[in-house]
């Protein structure tokens, strides 16, 4: 990682955790419930039948609505784990009850869940600390997030899910840093515009 980018990095970091500390507890509830909602009604979602998830931690946006509504609707769960010595995150089949404990606060599948390869992902959503309306993301700097971003096939689509209070008029950009295609906040869907002659974007909302 850069030494020019990472004191703006870590001071980015830092302000928008606080902020979004500072949101309340049902304020956090409600707008999760919001962001989850808008995300099951977009095509993106309705169209895939693998999708990728995150267990929240802290203070992320909650994704139990969409697991519950996945599940309903028959599609194929995938949560991250960690592989120690790997850069990149593993995917792997589970429900959200079949999760535990891991490294770093995290939740992930047990070790007997069923692999799931990255090109069998049709659309991956991902955690963040900021975000910006390039729909670039600033993780928590471990890079686990990115190398699982640019391991995906071009037709995985990539969104993010956050509160308004973790947009911010720019992030940081290094060349490892993987953009996505859309965020997702409370308020709005945020699309990145597509390569000239892509059609990714139609797909999203």
């Amino acid at each position: 990682m850069s030494s020019v980018n990472e004191p703006s990095k870590r001071a980015l970091r830092d302000a928008v955790a606080a902020a979004r500390r500072r949101l309340s507890a049902a304020e956090r509830a409600a707008s999760s419930h919001t962001i989850q909602q808008r995300v099951i009604g977009l095509p993106a979602y309705l169209g895939a039948a693998t999708v990728g998830l995150y267990a929240p931690i802290g203070a992320e946006v909650d994704t139990a609505e969409i697991a519950a509504a996945a599940a309903k609707a028959g599609k194929r769960l995938a949560f991250p784990r960690l592989v120690e010595g790997q850069t990149a995150l593993d995917f792997a089949a589970c429900e959200p009850s079949e999760l535990v404990a891991a490294a770093l606060g995290t939740r992930e599948p047990p070790p007997r869940a069923p692999a799931v390869p990255p090109a069998e992902l049709d659309l991956l959503l991902v955690p963040g600390v900021a975000f910006d309306h390039l729909c670039r993301r600033l993780g928590r700097g471990r890079g686990f997030y990115d190398a699982a971003l640019a391991s995906l096939p071009v037709s995985a689509l990539r969104v993010g899910l956050a509160f308004e209070v973790q947009l911010v008029p720019s992030v940081p950009e290094e060349p490892h840093d993987q953009p996505l295609d859309a965020v997702v906040t409370e308020a709005r869907v945020i699309l990145r515009a597509p390569p000239v002659g892509a059609t990714g974007g139609s797909f999203l909302v």
